[in-house]
């Protein structure tokens, strides 16, 4: 039956004789259509996703795949874009994938080095967020960021990003999530420059690098410029700068600087 549901609606059977890997959700987009079946549930949306796949083993380059996959109700709060995703790859066609949705922001099948990052709540009103060894921390942990700005429990820092800017150190970050925080800059901060007010806010993780130190992972509320909302998206490089006494949550975009060419 199973054979025969994923036949009328296209999408992805089981890899017979897959090796596990993972991957970065890049896009999602919703195909209007549901499907019951044993594996999956009842009424589980079918979705197109676009994946950027990490090679067995981790050798060369992660690589595009678009797959189309019915995403079991118990799960679709955790499919977001940034999410890291466990695949099984066909050794024989690595386009041919299929997603394991029980490893959800799993710890990396591919091998990562050891050496994650767990970032401790800074005083009263701070948080705690777990990144593994390859900077992706947990959508869960993002989600309940956002949901704890939002509802006032974790403090927003309303310090200028131009004055970071003007004064911190200077490099590199790769955007792993990025999620709408449902405030714009007015909210958060009324006497800031009128021309940005109307900016929404966005919570994002990063992967920064400065020259002459290891990559670090971020995590940091920032305006998103009306203008840019379009580039922003996981895997995108922006410039940034780091107050490097805290630099695991005090960074600062340069939106005149960035996208950067990857």
């Amino acid at each position: 039956m199973d054979f025969l549901v994923r036949k009328f609606s296209g999408t992805t059977g089981p890899v017979k004789n897959g090796v596990p890997s993972d991957a970065i959700i890049e896009s999602i987009a919703d195909t209007g259509m549901t499907i019951t079946s044993g594996s999956v549930g009842p009424d589980a949306p079918v979705y197109k996703l676009g994946l950027q796949v990490t090679p067995v083993g981790g050798l060369g380059a992660p690589y595009p795949v678009e797959i189309k996959e019915a995403i079991p109700r118990l799960y679709i709060p955790m499919v977001l874009p940034g999410a890291r995703i466990g695949v099984m790859v066909d050794p024989l066609n690595p386009m041919k994938v299929s997603p394991d949705f029980s490893r959800i922001n799993a710890p990396s099948a591919a091998g990562a080095a050891a050496g994650g990052v767990s970032m401790s709540p800074a005083g009263p009103g701070g948080f705690a967020m777990d990144f593994d060894a390859s900077g992706q921390p947990a959508a869960g942990d993002v989600a309940a960021l956002a949901g704890g700005v939002r509802s006032g429990s974790v403090n927003t820092i309303k310090g200028s990003a131009d004055q970071l800017l003007a004064t911190g150190t200077h490099g590199t970050a790769v955007i792993t999530t990025a999620m709408p925080l449902g405030k714009t800059v007015r909210d958060i901060n009324p006497a800031a420059d009128p021309s940005r007010l109307n900016d929404p806010v966005w919570i994002f993780t990063v992967e920064v690098t400065l020259a002459g130190q290891a990559p670090f992972p971020a995590v940091f509320g920032h305006r998103v410029p009306l203008a840019k909302l379009a580039i922003v998206a996981p895997g995108v490089k922006v410039a940034v700068a780091v107050d490097e006494a805290n630099k695991n949550q005090e960074v600062a975009i340069d939106w005149d600087k960035s996208p950067l060419a990857g």
